[in-house]
């Protein structure tokens, strides 16, 4: 079985030292998601951001489908760990390591992953 399911879990990076609460915002200028590089179009609403990471400030703008897969990974798997701009390929990651030890796993992986392409996503 995989690590995934273990009961420590560790992610070997360090969270931010100054971390806001995450906001969903609806859109005033045309902008584009940090993890599948949709565009975020006025009006839409997206997920934003900001914190301070080994003394950097960064904020990430993220559209709800990516929020949506990154919610059902770290609901499926306890120890799922992801990196902002990276998160795509973490799931991925965690999804080809888990698939073999829970039925349908890929399938859910796959609905939410066919949305983002469908907007025009990279995934």
């Amino acid at each position: 079985m995989s690590d995934y399911f273990s009961t420590t879990c560790y992610c070997d990076y360090d969270p931010p030292s100054i971390y806001s609460q995450r906001i969903i915002k609806r859109a005033r200028k045309q902008s584009e998601c940090c993890e599948c590089g949709v565009k975020i179009n006025i009006n839409d609403s997206y997920e934003y951001t900001f914190g301070v990471w080994e003394g950097y400030a960064n904020s990430f703008k993220t559209c709800l489908r990516c929020v949506e897969l990154r919610e059902w990974a770290k609901i499926s798997v306890p120890c799922f760990c992801w990196y902002h701009g990276d998160m795509l390929s973490d799931v991925w990651e965690m999804v080809n390591e888990v698939r073999h030890d829970v039925p349908g796993f890929f399938f859910e992986y796959g609905r939410r992953a066919i949305k983002i392409k469908r907007a025009g996503g990279h995934i």
